[in-house]
């Protein structure tokens, strides 16, 4: 059996339902929130600059990863930086490495999230939350936002390896009002995907559904918009809507239900 793991609050912040930052820790201050998705807002460019950044927002995602229903869910949204050491949600908790005005490169821990046995049918196990170790880098280049990074499972060895790439483009339509665009995908190894989407035989037998052993490759692709409105110097509504399509031995796994998937997210967050 592999019961999710219970997380602290920070923990859901850090990794949310999936949505990973297209810029990383050190680019634009942004507040976002399964595996490769990525809702949030951008503030106004301060980089360099200590802050932090707390509030509060509504998730609305599928119950696991091609799923055809959804979940909603309440969840806390944090972005802070102090010298080198962030916090952020879609990044982890980690440290800046190098840090210039177009380049940064680091190293963060951050939660691999996993699936409740009560959202996936019956017969199948969940799948344990653990704790990743993540390197990544980000490239500035007018304007356009590019991010690699690359997460191994450390608490929970079997949940193997995930990697990320993204593009995203902020643009400030006002003042007080920007949106970012953003285009990213994922590439997961054999011990990812077989715990993900994998079926065993003793879960063919109970579930009815077919035995599955997917190998590693690419896993999904994903198109997002996030958009803030700055209402004062320090309080902001932030919204995000997206498509999620799963790919290859993922999509094809006996139990994905709907391969292109939803998500979004509105919330509040308080700057100081």
């Amino acid at each position: 059996m592999r019961p999710v793991a219970a997380g602290v609050w920070l923990a859901v912040a850090v990794q949310a339902f999936g949505i990973a930052s297209p810029a990383q820790a050190g680019s634009d201050v942004m507040v976002e929130p399964p595996d490769g998705a990525t809702p949030g807002a951008t503030e106004p460019e301060r980089k360099g600059s200590d802050h932090w950044t707390l509030g509060a927002g509504m998730a609305v995602a599928p119950r696991f990863q091609g799923a055809d229903e959804y979940k909603i869910q309440p969840l806390p949204l944090v972005d802070v930086k102090y010298g080198r050491f962030f916090a952020k949600v879609g990044d982890g908790i980690g440290v800046t490495i190098i840090e210039t005005s177009t380049f940064t490169a680091g190293a963060s821990v951050n939660w691999m999230q996993g699936y409740d046995e009560d959202d996936v049918p019956k017969g199948i196990h969940g799948v344990d939350t653990a704790l990743g170790a993540r390197l990544f880098a980000s490239a500035r280049f007018k304007g356009l936002v590019t991010t690699l990074a690359a997460t191994q499972a450390v608490t929970d060895k079997e949940r193997g390896l995930l990697i990320n790439v993204g593009v995203a483009y902020p643009i400030s339509v006002t003042e007080r009002f920007k949106i970012t665009p953003g285009l990213g995908a994922s590439w997961a190894n054999g011990k990812y995907m077989n715990g993900y989407f994998g079926i065993d035989s003793s879960e063919a037998a109970r579930s009815g559904l077919a035995r599955y052993e997917p190998t590693g490759g690419f896993k999904d692709v994903t198109f997002r918009i996030n958009a803030s409105y700055r209402i004062t110097d320090s309080i902001s509504a932030v919204a995000s809507i997206g498509l999620t399509h799963l790919l290859g031995k993922a999509g094809d796994s006996p139990l994905v239900e709907r391969k292109t998937q939803p998500l979004g997210l509105v919330g509040m967050t308080y700057s100081f």
